[in-house]
């Protein structure tokens, strides 16, 4: 009697701690932030893959835990929506999630929920069609001095070779002279448009301290604020993220900018769309990025390291007020 009342005891006590995924939806949504928001959205349109609104009405829960645990066996198995999928989307293979069982049945239950919560919201406004865009002035000014150094140096490099066909005497004290000459007055035009633009970039001097401190992760194929640091996808689903942030005019910004996966380029695009500031976001390290933004607008955030093929998904929001 009593050795049975000891093993109803072990049971009951199994029984107590097994709701350790009470709430399966909850521990899903860490695992959609780690693991899955980089290529997949829920309601806000296809990235690299597709977009997972409404997906667990799509798909059965069989289908799903079968086809995030190992992708690449459906499309060897010639599965009619994983080849569909996998053909739609640039014939990128989803990588292997390593999920087990009760995690791909708690990623599903996220999705059904996080789903029913972005059809229950009122569908927006189609979008007015994109309007061509100037290039910032400052870019052009650039753009359009590179294309005219590199038409005289062709115009050089054309002269020089057709007045090779009439061969003659060079005298090598003045074609030395006159590259001295040449070199001297290169060198006082860098200086000169150092001078001149130096003063101009946004970077904060060495030495002065932010008003504020923005982290920033980079990963295939998005970027990550947070107030908090950011050093591993596992930190994606223990503190707080968002992927537009909002900054008050003239403010001393400190980026802390690492990457969780590949080398990715944080380059900040101004309302005119010339590039601002940059610095890459390397995988172990932390760079840091001080700058003012003192006018208000619009600001993109792109990636400047190709890192494959959703390197042009990869972008965020800045509003400056």
């Amino acid at each position: 009697m009593r050795r049975a009342l000891v093993w109803l005891t072990f049971a009951a006590a199994l029984a107590a701690a097994k709701p350790a995924l009470a709430d399966p939806s909850a521990d899903g949504k860490v695992l959609f932030e780690q693991k899955c928001a980089a290529c997949h959205t829920v309601g806000a349109g296809d990235r690299v893959g597709p977009d997972l609104a409404g997906v667990t009405e799509r798909r059965t829960q069989d289908w799903f835990v079968r086809f995030v645990s190992a992708p690449e066996k459906m499309i060897a198995a010639k599965d009619e929506v994983a080849v569909r999928l996998y053909e739609k989307y640039n014939r990128i293979v989803m990588p292997t999630l390593n999920l087990q069982s009760v995690e791909a049945q708690a990623l599903f239950a996220f999705l059904r929920d996080a789903g029913a919560a972005a059809q229950s919201r009122a569908q927006p406004a189609p979008a007015a069609p994109p309007q061509p865009q100037e290039l910032g002035t400052a870019q052009s000014k650039v753009l359009t001095t590179f294309l005219s150094i590199s038409a005289v140096i062709v115009l050089v490099f054309a002269w020089i070779g057709l007045s090779t066909r009439n061969p003659t005497e060079v005298d090598v004290k003045r074609a030395y002279s006159l590259r001295t000459a040449l070199f001297v007055a290169a060198t006082m035009a860098v200086v000169a448009i150092l001078a001149v633009t130096l003063p101009g970039v946004p970077y904060a001097a060495a030495g002065t301290r932010a008003e504020r401190i923005v982290y920033v992760a980079a990963r295939q194929f998005e970027f990550v604020f947070s107030d908090e640091p950011v050093t591993s996808v596992a930190d994606l689903g223990r503190v707080a993220t968002r992927r537009q942030l909002d900054l008050p005019a003239g403010t001393l910004v400190e980026f802390r900018v690492t990457g969780l996966d590949v080398t990715h380029g944080f380059g900040i695009y101004g309302p005119r769309h010339e590039l601002i500031a940059q610095t890459q976001a390397m995988p172990g390290y932390v760079n840091r990025l001080l700058v003012r933004l003192p006018e208000s607008g619009a600001y993109k955030v792109l990636c400047l390291e190709y890192c494959a093929a959703g390197h042009h998904l990869m972008q965020a929001n800045l509003t400056v007020k």
